[in-house]
């Protein structure tokens, strides 16, 4: 017969608290191994689903299109999107190859001619002197330039390299985030449902719809974050490669990456302008000038109609939460801090009104 001590009420409690206490550890510890195994696929995977949600309501008409097919219209989609990816990327990246190319062959054979500076480079305001400064001293001796601040220009070489490769590894993550997109895509309605039941199971509330927000909120980023970008970039782009204007492949790029970032393409438009009007080519500078201008202004009139449309909340808040997400953890931030922020605001906006979930 046990003993009082033993079948006391505080030392089942104890072993009960045990043995939950070392399920939980055990549980944690499969979790976290679940994570580690899977982190190298997040990054692709977050892009895919992405890309799902943006590509699902054409993918849902072409559906209806091809009657019911819903695998094809998939397949269709994914290719088409990798055939327009790798076209856009091999155009710049064959044009930009092929002017580098030339500029290096014109310099070890010695025909390579910086042209001198306009007296107008010494208005420039802040940099003025020192840009005419230095243009000069190129444009006299490309061998003397590079002699006297060999340590710059070792340091350009190797974020240039290192520019290059982080590019490469972004285009190749992006490629096959397209593929699985078209996984995603093949799935689409038993993707969705699986979706509705996790965030539903999460939050426990049948009528705040996490994964309609966040849908939504995807959307709207594509088509006023990255969409706008894409569009104001290939026009500058298509301006650059008429006008002439060199490398005009990685200015169109770099137009692109300022224009996701939310800094804009001021500073390389005023950068292509300011060569271009001191070049000496006024008729192609003032078309060139009057081409940007309406560029410019373009994210200005197209971001508002794409961010706003059927918003589950302010587009103020969409902005921010994709400009926040970018400076906290890169591009990918650009959709999760828009989503995070979108779900942060409805529930305050719910707590606010004292409402249930």
């Amino acid at each position: 017969m046990d003993s009082p001590e033993q079948t006391s009420p505080f030392s089942v409690r104890s072993r009960q608290i045990i043995h939950l206490s070392i399920q939980m550890l055990a549980l944690a510890f499969l979790i976290i191994w679940c994570f580690q195994i899977l982190a190298p696929f997040f990054t692709p995977i977050i892009w895919a689903a992405i890309l799902a949600v943006a590509m699902f309501p054409m993918h849902q008409k072409l559906k209806r299109l091809l009657k019911g097919k819903g695998v094809l219209a998939a397949i269709l989609m994914t290719v088409f999107l990798l055939i327009f990816f790798i076209s856009v990327i091999s155009w710049l990246g064959f044009r930009t190859g092929s002017e580098i190319k030339e500029e290096i062959t014109s310099f070890q054979e010695g025909r390579l001619k910086i042209p001198p500076p306009s007296e107008k480079v010494k208005a420039w305001p802040l940099i003025g002197t020192k840009a005419f400064q230095a243009w000069t001293q190129l444009s006299n001796s490309i061998e003397n330039f590079l002699q006297e601040y060999p340590e710059q220009i070792k340091k350009a070489g190797n974020y240039a390299l290192e520019l290059v490769t982080s590019s490469g590894k972004a285009i190749l993550i992006f490629l096959v985030s397209i593929i699985i997109s078209g996984v995603f895509l093949c799935y689409a309605s038993e993707s969705a449902e699986y979706a509705r039941k996790f965030f539903s199971r999460l939050i426990n509330s049948s009528r705040f719809d996490i994964s309609a927000i966040a849908a939504i909120t995807i959307r709207n980023v594509v088509r006023g974050i990255l969409g706008v970008s894409l569009i104001q970039s290939l026009c500058a782009g298509a301006g650059f490669y008429v006008a002439g204007i060199p490398y005009a492949g990685i200015w169109t790029v770099l137009c692109l990456i300022l224009a996701i970032t939310q800094i804009g393409i001021v500073p390389v438009t005023l950068g292509v302008l300011i060569y271009i009007w001191t070049s000496g080519h006024t008729t192609t500078a003032i078309l060139l000038t009057i081409w940007m201008i309406p560029v410019g202004l373009l994210d200005n009139i197209l971001k508002p109609i794409m961010m706003g449309k059927g918003a589950p909340v302010p587009m103020l808040i969409i902005f921010l939460g994709s400009l926040g997400g970018f400076m906290y953890s890169g591009f990918v931030g650009l959709f999760t801090g828009a989503v995070i922020l979108s779900l942060g605001y409805r529930l305050f906006d719910v707590w606010m009104k004292e409402a249930e979930l």
